[in-house]
């Protein structure tokens, strides 16, 4: 196995956006029901999206105070791994298997692939190994159903089921 080399791992506070803005293209925002309206469908480039970054960064919506993305929350993860790098968003969010299967995780790992083919690269494909052992993740290729990978097996066991129904 050829080994890896790793970038100098940064601290959270040394840690930017930098030029990327995935999440403001890639994501659907909606806010939650006693919060100020605003949507922002999945795909299309964030209203508030210039140049420099966010026009209303320090008083963005709150649905937008709350994504975290996996890179900017992961100081150890390696600089090839921002999204605009590596054509892969990765984040948490609400598991929505949970709701189906009494006892599955409550949050899963969302890997939106940016561009086709990128969650197959070198280190996307590194950090979807290492999640899969540990948490539900969904990998979500544009056009394509969402492929679940878990180390849950009774949400494993479900979800082979239902595979097999359809």
């Amino acid at each position: 196995m050829r080994r890896r080399s790793r970038s100098a791992r940064p601290t959270l506070a040394e840690r930017d956006c930098g030029d990327c803005r995935a999440c403001c293209v890639t994501l659907g925002f909606e806010a939650g029901p006693d919060e100020s309206a605003f949507t922002k469908v999945a795909g299309e480039p964030c209203r508030h999206l210039v140049q420099i970054g966010c026009a209303v960064y320090d008083d963005r919506p709150p649905v937008c105070r709350r994504f975290e993305c996996g890179w900017l929350g992961a100081p150890n993860l390696p600089d090839e791994l921002r999204p605009d790098r590596c054509g892969v968003l990765f984040c948490t969010n609400d598991n929505p298997l949970a709701a189906d299967l009494p006892g599955a995780e409550a949050y899963a790992v969302f890997a939106y692939e940016l561009r086709p083919g990128a969650l197959d690269e070198e280190w996307p494909q590194w950090l979807v190994e290492q999640l899969a052992g540990e948490i539900t993740l969904i990998l979500v290729r544009p056009g394509e159903a969402p492929e679940v990978l878990t180390a849950d097996s009774a949400l494993q066991a479900h979800l082979e089921a239902d595979s097999r129904q359809q």
